[in-house]
């Protein structure tokens, strides 16, 4: 804990008007920074004693509020220039926690003289996103054109990541269920994690960038061993497990072992997946061990005075200068800063105490944690994984044949030579999703392919789809119920088929077989004491 004077700036935007709070003004604030955003709170007074409060009437109303924040310490030395710690968000509480009169005095107009208000904040996406639960789908697009289709406006976000341009047949944004809803905010951090990148928040420009890793460049500054009370250092646990990988596929079975460092013998962390294509297992695996990385030592530091450096999340730092001693663990490391946690209370809280002034005195908690510039690890914030499958209808396409004809076609991809199908989904634009084509719920005995325009259920993935079953039975397949019949319905339409049922007559199985072509018709029937072939030709 130490004191210190610090100038702040507010400025609150509700309803497109904006009110200034001077930094004298600010009471309280408790503020925690992450490399991927931040969570702040502060409390301040406003007057009325000579002027109208214009701020409350719209800050009671509810819409959106949007905070801008700046804190720098009042006393830097000449040569200094350091930034200012710059925090622009959205609210997410806000409250009049004290109202101040004066009830023995007759006052004209607005009795109340001071109000304390309170106001928390987060950055833009952790509030903008984790409110936005959309669904998305895109087609032989990439994973940025997925992201561009379902964001929102407020949040400036960039990408440093080639893998997001990679083109996929599908790529789907799943919202949850109704019981299980997962966020656009979580499908950003659990993408970023899964493939081992870095989701970054730039405090100075109030932008974030989903990049493949974290920011490397960049020179490292000192900071005076002067500005800090005390440090610890921090070894997490090493992971003791090592990636083993199986290929569960009957034709091309593979299997991988990772090789961590720390690991211990015999102790493994199984993968069983199933991937056609062998580089794809291998993609995965590499992915899965890259993964599999044990974190450095971690610093953090107690400060005794409000930094006189830039300080804020992804910049670089050194111990050097001040009373840094040559023989600590520290020196000659270069770290990266990671979190800023900062807490501070007005030295005088009263509501006249350095009113309307830019800066004042406060009682200041602040620590930092730092890890080495090189360390592979990402910081990401907690999220929940999407939901997979999600269940929609689709239509089988068919380019065989005319319109009418209820045919099917098999499309081969040129790189992999695997089989799929077409599906086409009305729900969303008459949009086209691939799905394997297999014998699904028949052994290979049977050989029966989805026609056109079969009503199907249909689960996207991700990066591909099935199709879970069918919805619906041809036209002229289904038999009257009182027939207690089967039926096997063949061909291409109405005037071109041949059908193979057994039905019931006076409560006796018959069994016929009829081809047709246009007029041509060739029965063969069993029936109670009878045995019919038949051919002929229909006017």
């Amino acid at each position: 804990m130490f004191d210190d004077l610090l100038e702040l700036r507010l400025q609150l935007n509700i309803n497109n008007q904006d009110y200034k709070i001077p930094g004298a003004n600010i009471k309280s604030f408790d503020i925690a920074i992450y490399p991927y955003g931040y969570s702040a709170s502060l409390s301040f007074w406003v007057s009325a004693e000579v002027s109208a409060d214009e701020m409350f009437p719209n800050f009671i109303k509810p819409g959106q509020i949007k905070v801008s924040l700046e804190m720098e310490a009042r006393i830097k030395p000449k040569d200094a220039k350091p930034e200012p710690l710059r925090l622009q968000g959205i609210v997410t509480g806000k409250a009049v926690i004290k109202e101040l009169t004066i009830e023995t005095t007759k006052i004209k107009g607005n009795p109340v003289l001071y109000r304390l208000y309170k106001v928390d904040f987060k950055d833009a996406a952790s509030v903008l996103w984790t409110r936005h639960f959309p669904f998305a789908l895109v087609v032989d697009a990439g994973v940025k054109d997925l992201i561009d289709a379902a964001k929102v406006s407020g949040v400036d976000l960039k990408y440093d990541w080639k893998i997001l341009e990679d083109k996929y047949p599908i790529n789907t944004l799943s919202c949850g269920t109704m019981d299980n809803s997962v966020s656009f905010y979580d499908f950003i951090i659990w993408y970023t994690s899964y493939y081992n990148g870095a989701f970054i928040y730039d405090t100075k420009k109030n932008q974030y960038t989903m990049a493949a890793q974290k920011l490397r460049d960049g020179s490292p500054v000192s900071i005076s061993g002067l500005e800090i009370a005390d440090y610890s250092i921090e070894f997490p646990e090493a992971g003791l497990s090592n990636i083993r990988a199986y290929n569960v596929v009957a034709e091309g079975f593979a299997k991988r072992e990772g090789k961590q460092e720390n690991a211990l013998h015999g102790i493994w962390r199984d993968m069983l997946v199933r991937e056609p294509i062998a580089a794809d297992f291998d993609k995965l695996f590499d992915l899965t061990e890259s993964k599999n990385k044990d974190k450095d030592h971690i610093i953090y530091l107690q400060h005794k005075r409000f930094p006189l450096i830039t300080f804020r999340p992804d910049i670089f730092l050194e111990m050097e200068g001040g009373l840094w001693s040559d023989k600590i663990f520290l020196k000659g490391k270069k770290y990266r800063l990671c979190d800023i946690f900062i807490k501070g209370n007005a030295v005088d809280a009263g509501p006249d105490a350095d009113h309307n002034m830019a800066y004042t005195t406060y009682h200041v908690k602040m620590t930092s944690r730092l890890e080495l510039k090189d360390d592979p690890v990402p910081n990401l914030p907690s999220f929940k994984s999407p939901v997979y499958p999600v269940a929609v209808e689709g239509l089988i396409v068919s380019d065989q044949g005319k319109n009418e004809e209820e045919t099917y076609h098999i499309y081969q991809n040129d790189q992999t030579k695997l089989d799929y199908l077409k599906v086409k989904l009305p729900a969303f634009e008459n949009k086209i999703v691939t799905v394997p084509f297999e014998p699904m719920f028949d052994t290979g005995h049977f050989y029966f392919t989805p026609y056109k325009n079969e009503k199907a259920l249909i689960e996207l993935y991700f990066h591909d789809a099935r199709i879970a079953r069918f919805l619906d039975w041809r036209p002229e397949a289904r038999l009257p119920m009182d027939t207690q019949g089967n039926h096997i319905l063949m061909g291409k339409g109405k005037d071109s088929k041949t059908s193979v049922d057994h039905v019931y007559t006076d409560d006796k199985p018959k069994f016929s077989i009829t081809r047709k072509s246009k007029k041509d018709t060739e029965i063969i029937q069993l029936a109670e004491g009878t045995i019919i072939l038949q051919t002929k030709e229909e006017n």
